[in-house]
């Protein structure tokens, strides 16, 4: 197995700095909450990590929650070969071979934990910047990643992941989004549908602005091609059609308010962040329950990423109070700037009412609970890096928001796990500590169930049978705070 090589030198962090936008319709290379360079983050020249390369590693006499149930074995241990676990059981049973490196400590072993709604740097960031950013999530325990704004670079990357050439979780890739600006005709959707399957990506990212025509036009080729296609939902096209369409998943809750308000939500498109918060005053709430059934049947994944609109809307997170969350420190003085500058606009415009907001947040925990309870699959996605969803730390606190909406600790962190292992299609080899399963794992001091969220409790990452202890983590995050202005 190759070595993992921490080229972190010089080191760049890319981030998001928002501006608000009125414009619904977005570009195909922009996201929800536009994005500005920042300038370039260097450190001092040194020496590359180190890192511990090897083919046969046994996690020895630890504590094991592999996710088949809410049982945490004690005394069991994992033997990972070739980026695969090999084998799983009481330690008193293990085989360990002779040549293995042994690790053993009073751990809580479980799956890595995946980010579905995430964002890797554009190449006009430069490759430090992206390479970093993903050092970054893999440092909290992200052992895969979904970026959902990709581009041919993101290609090269996710190839780099896979042969272990970077630190880097497992990339899955959309491809540039489709938008009321990037497809206006409905054979040029079909066309580009048709490039980025001959591309290699592994999916088609929805932005909104397309007409309903162009809308069809793209599910119908992606469909024939056998494409996912997953994100925001055009308000054209509504949760319905959405829905009917076999959309891989939708993101953010997008136009379930919508759904909620009914005929009242017959009005013009607001700024895109506020996803359905201007149809407060008109949602039933007892149509939740029918969104959730209608979700369940056509069988739609969602990422609500609620944790994006509680550091925008909710007013018990003060803007100073989210400037000191952990994983700020690794985010430049104008990313912090710009995030609470748009923060405290939206709050000080005519839109906002502290009552409504609490009151859009309480409707989408209701939601995000009725979709699990119904069977309509979550998972797990921050969007980071957005507004104060630095890479890492924003999953756990979804984690925890999971939690807050009524899912058991268990229940959310399948969100996060056994749950992507189903929608990737990889029931038999993802998500679990078992036999046969990738060797994607994290090392806790903590138990897992009974502290969510657990990011700053992390001893240990596997990633593919490439492991970074603590000493290797702490030396990412170190360069990176390091070199933060």
């Amino acid at each position: 197995m190759l070595l993992f090589r921490l080229l972190l030198t010089p080191l760049l962090l890319f981030v998001f700095v928002t501006t608000a936008t009125a414009n619904p319709n977005l570009t195909d290379d922009s996201e929800p909450i536009r994005s500005v360079d920042s300038e370039p983050i260097r450190s001092a020249d040194s020496e590359p990590l180190p890192a511990f390369d090897s083919e046969l590693i046994v996690l020895h006499d630890v504590n094991l929650l592999t996710m088949e149930d809410e049982q945490i074995r004690e005394g069991y241990s994992v033997i990972i070969q070739d980026g695969v676990i090999q084998w799983a059981g009481p330690s008193t049973e293990a085989d360990i071979p002779d040549d293995a490196r042994i690790i053993r400590g009073e751990y809580y072993v479980m799956p890595g934990l995946s980010e579905m709604h995430a964002h890797i740097p554009s190449a006009n960031q430069g490759e430090e910047a992206m390479r970093n950013t993903l050092a970054l999530y893999l440092s909290y325990g992200l052992t895969t990643i979904r970026g959902m704004l990709g581009q041919p670079a993101h290609l090269e990357l996710r190839s780099q992941a896979e042969t272990g050439a970077i630190v880097s979780p497992r990339i899955i890739t959309s491809g540039p989004s489709f938008s009321g600006n990037s497809v206006t005709d409905p054979e040029a959707a079909r066309e580009r549908v048709r490039e980025q399957v001959e591309a290699g990506y592994d999916l088609l990212k929805f932005h909104p602005g397309l007409s309903l025509e162009v809308f069809e036009a793209t599910v119908d080729e992606a469909n024939r091609l056998g494409m996912e296609f997953s994100g925001h939902i055009s308000l054209d096209v509504g949760l319905e059609r959405s829905l009917a369409a076999g959309k891989g998943s939708i993101d953010h809750l997008d136009r379930y308010m919508e759904f909620l308000a009914g005929d009242d939500a017959d009005r013009d498109d607001p700024p895109i962040i506020f996803f359905g918060y201007d149809l407060v005053p008109y949602a039933d709430e007892a149509r939740i329950a029918e969104a959730a059934r209608r979700t369940a049947d056509a069988g739609v994944w969602n990422v609500p990423t609620n944790t994006l609109l509680d550091n925008i809307f909710n007013p018990a997170n003060s803007v100073e109070e989210m400037v000191e969350w952990p994983g700020m420190e690794f985010v430049p003085s104008n990313a912090r700037e710009g995030w609470s500058n748009y923060v405290n606009q939206l709050r000080n415009s005519d839109a906002y009412d502290p009552e409504q907001a609490k009151r859009f947040l309480e409707l989408r925990a209701k939601l995000t609970l009725a979709l699990h309870e119904e069977g309509a699959g979550l998972m797990l996605g921050a969007d980071a890096p957005q507004v104060f969803n630095p890479p890492g730390f924003s999953t756990h606190r979804e984690l925890k928001l999971l939690v807050d909406a009524g899912l058991s600790p268990f229940d959310a962190l399948k969100a996060g796990t056994v749950n992507v292992g189903k929608y990737l299609g990889e029931e038999d080899r993802t998500g679990k500590v078992a036999e046969g399963y990738r060797a994607d794992l994290i090392l806790l001091s903590v138990n897992p169930l009974e502290n969510i969220p657990f990011h700053a409790e992390i001893e240990g990452v596997i990633s593919a049978g490439d492991y970074l202890d603590r000493a290797a983590i702490d030396e990412i995050l170190n360069r990176v705070r390091a070199a933060v202005d």
